[in-house]
């Protein structure tokens, strides 16, 4: 997994974790990519600086938590928006989005689990389709 920070044609910047570079290429390459503040697909890689193991670890004192940003927060305000408002259908997502754009099933939001090649297919076919920033629907 490798994590970019990523800006927009608006300048608003996102951090997303992709499988790996070629991922993110690919995704951006289709125009899959979008920002989560104004919904541009223009989206390049921002500047970034490495993350850095100091040897010496020094432990948070027990029960202290560092403070959530904002992006953590939006983050977790649109997931909790997603899961109110659309359904789950796991890991039939490109099945139920094809059932739904030809008509065979019924019109409604869904999110799931699918696969790259699967989500390239759907956009192909003109199913619009958008990656989440989140990966297991159960966490916080």
């Amino acid at each position: 997994m490798i994590k970019y920070k990523l800006q927009c044609e608006n300048l608003h910047h996102f951090e997303s974790w992709f499988s790996s570079s070629d991922a993110y290429d690919k995704l951006n390459k289709e125009g899959l990519l979008s920002c989560e503040t104004c919904g541009s697909n223009s989206i390049s890689k921002s500047l970034m600086s490495p993350s850095v193991n100091s040897k010496e670890k020094k432990p948070l004192k027990e029960g202290l938590k560092s403070k959530p940003n904002n992006e953590q927060i939006i983050l977790k305000e649109l997931k909790k928006e997603i899961e109110k408002n659309c359904e789950y259908v796991g890991e039939n997502f490109e099945k139920e989005a094809r059932a739904i754009h030809f008509g065979d099933s019924p019109e409604r939001s869904i999110y799931g689990k699918t696969t790259l090649k699967e989500a390239k297919s759907l956009y192909e076919d003109g199913i619009p389709v958008t990656p989440l920033p989140w990966i297991d629907r159960k966490t916080n």
